[in-house]
């Protein structure tokens, strides 16, 4: 018999696992955290989950979230997919509590895609450390994302985030049962998870259900966040170009069978070389419906300073770009020549053409994207920047100016055999740390190479474990100088203090300055983007 857990529905059995140095820890899997979103509540917000009788397997992973698969283009999950892990190395005895910082992890996969699956996520690095972990789904692509803005048909968006803020609710409710202390609570994402991290700190939704937010490769002022903006109808229409209302957009997307959905909206993605995903994203809701994930735009709730106030690490990897060049090298684009600069620009940004002034910015991003000789360095550089970099360092920037807890800013230059994203597409000729490359640095997945012991990779994942836990337990990621030969310095109004993550901890002051004066140029030819840099 395994360990039994009693949560608020009912009770739970486990299994045990081993982590990284060889000791025993707990795992629950595929614990439901909300209502099955399945029938009629399709597209609904997520409902409290149901109580059960007698003790529920917890030692099977639950279903994805339905999704094709990105390697194998199969279907993969289900719509009944609102279940989350649990990781802990101790559970309580006789009533006598032990309580641990608990980290939540949100996946990426561009808002379409992604799970919280042991097999990619493994626990086994980060249970190294004192504090339980839990990874959570949520709905992914259309039955996260829709959004009809006929209110009778109570489908208002953001149906994804708000999934996230009821697993939030459950741990809350439940996390003390597994030793985890509900009063220290981060959230901590990668890629779209990061961006989903970065907008919880900002939904009047997610208040008190967290105390420390770290955002990996995304944030809320990535232009590819921003709000959405696209028609049901028009989406309908690819299916059946007699619809011709909200209403019978609703009724037919209501009534399709999930995989006629799916391929729905892969006809509507294929294809899209464009670095803004679509209609998968933060849509903004009308301020007088309950239940709203958010009202205002992101950069307008960051500058008022009504947000929830946690202390914050961001940051990016210095070759963000490299898997979307690869992607597109793919897709058949011809990359042997610089990329359109167009393409890259924020899609809300209205820039004249044929006009002297946006003649003379796009001349100044070529000077500073595509003066160097190697063309696809020139390339990884300009979509590391356009899609990550420049709405992260704005992001930080901006929360410094209106918070007054420490926002940390890093890049990550590690380049080793745990780069996952790397290793995975065999990019490793490319130099530099892809985007999704810093996840194989705090957890194990299938594809994983065994760690030699005493080996760089060794040494990266336990400093990086070791930053991240010490800022769950701490709110500071260095409270102990001694033991990174670092401090890592908060960023300051108007100095993006930035610690380089490499075999070498280094702290650096501006160093995407050139960068960033260009960029800064053209958000503020636009008065909806000229708060972002």
């Amino acid at each position: 018999m395994g360990p039994i857990v009693r949560v608020l529905q009912g009770d739970l059995k486990g299994t045990e696992g081993i982590d990284f140095d060889g000791n025993i820890f707990y795992k629950f899997l595929g614990i439901p955290f909300a209502k099955p979103p399945i029938g009629n509540l399709r597209f609904k917000d997520p409902l409290p989950v149901e109580s059960w009788i007698g003790i529920r397997d917890a030692t099977k992973e639950g279903d994805a979230c339905y999704q094709k698969d990105r390697i194998t283009k199969e279907p993969i999950g289900s719509e009944d997919c609102l279940n989350l892990n649990v990781f802990t190395r101790k559970l309580p005895e006789s009533d006598i509590f032990n309580l641990k910082p608990v980290m939540v992890w949100i996946h990426g996969g561009a808002f379409i895609a992604g799970s919280n699956t042991p097999r990619n996520l493994g626990p086994e690095y980060l249970m190294t450390e004192d504090v339980v972990l839990v990874t959570i789904n949520y709905r992914v692509g259309i039955l996260g994302f829709l959004r009809i803005k006929d209110e009778s048909s109570n489908i208002s968006g953001n149906m994804a985030f708000k999934d996230q803020v009821e697993a939030l609710r459950w741990i809350k409710s439940n996390i003390r049962q597994f030793n985890g202390d509900p009063d220290n609570v981060t959230v901590f994402g990668g890629s779209a998870g990061s961006a989903s991290t970065s907008l919880l700190v900002l939904s009047p939704l997610a208040k008190g259900l967290f105390h420390e937010a770290i955002c990996q490769s995304g944030a809320a002022l990535c232009q590819w966040v921003d709000e959405a903006d696209y028609s049901a109808v028009h989406l309908a229409r690819q299916y059946d170009p007699n619809i011709s209302t909200e209403k019978e957009a609703a009724e037919l997307f209501m009534s399709l069978p999930i995989e006629e959905l799916n391929n729905l909206q892969e006809k509507i993605l294929h294809g899209r070389l464009s670095i803004r995903i679509g209609f998968m994203g933060l849509v903004l809701e009308p301020e007088d419906r309950k239940n709203a994930f958010m009202t205002k735009r992101p950069i307008d709730i960051i500058m008022s300073g009504d947000y929830n106030k946690v202390p914050i690490i961001l940051g990016y990897n210095n070759k963000e770009g490299i898997l979307f060049y690869a992607e597109r090298k793919s897709n058949g684009q011809n990359m042997d020549k610089n990329l359109s600069l167009e393409i890259c620009l924020p899609h809300n940004l209205s820039l004249q053409r044929n006009n002297p002034a946006t003649s003379s910015l796009l001349e100044k991003l070529s000077d500073v994207y595509f003066s160097g000789p190697d063309v696809r360095e020139n390339n990884i550089s300009l979509l590391s920047d356009a899609m990550f970099t420049i709405g992260i360092l704005g992001t930080a920037k901006n929360h410094a100016l209106t918070s007054p807890f420490p926002v940390y800013l890093y890049k990550m230059s590690l380049d080793t055999k745990l780069n996952k994203t790397k290793i995975a597409l065999k990019l490793e000729s490319i130099p530099g740390c892809s985007h999704g490359d810093d996840s194989g640095y705090l957890f194990k997945n299938q594809a994983a190479l065994e760690i030699d012991p005493g080996s760089v990779e060794e040494l990266s994942m336990r400093r990086v474990v070791k930053l991240w836990t010490n800022f769950a337990k701490y709110g500071n990621p260095t409270p102990n100088e001694k033991e990174f030969g670092v401090k890592w310095k908060p960023v300051m109004a108007r100095q993006l203090n930035v610690l380089n993550i490499d075999k070498e901890f280094q702290m650096e002051i501006n160093p995407e300055q050139v960068k960033l004066d260009v960029w800064r140029e053209v958000y503020r030819q636009s008065p909806n983007l000229n708060k972002y840099l």
